[in-house]
């Protein structure tokens, strides 16, 4: 219904150009000064959770392989 609607996204153009100022300078600190692991992936560049899958289903896959015992706990 026409009636019913609303926009998904209620941010200015201008909030979002400034959001994406602040994370890049942010984000460059950090990596500048080491305060992220490497091991920090998703919203790094060439950092994706992809390649965040593909490190941690390497080793698992290669004890699988080798037929050891891999133990996984995972925290949200």
């Amino acid at each position: 219904m026409a009636a019913n609607y609303r926009p998904v996204c209620l941010t200015s153009q201008i909030c979002k150009v400034f959001e994406a100022v602040v994370h890049d300078e942010i984000v460059e600190f950090l990596d500048k000064h080491k305060l992220i692991r490497d091991s920090q992936h998703s919203f790094r560049k060439g950092r994706s959770c992809v390649t965040n899958l593909l490190l941690f289903s390497d080793p698992i896959l290669r004890c699988v392989d080798e037929e050891f015992c891999a133990n996984i706990v995972l925290f949200d």
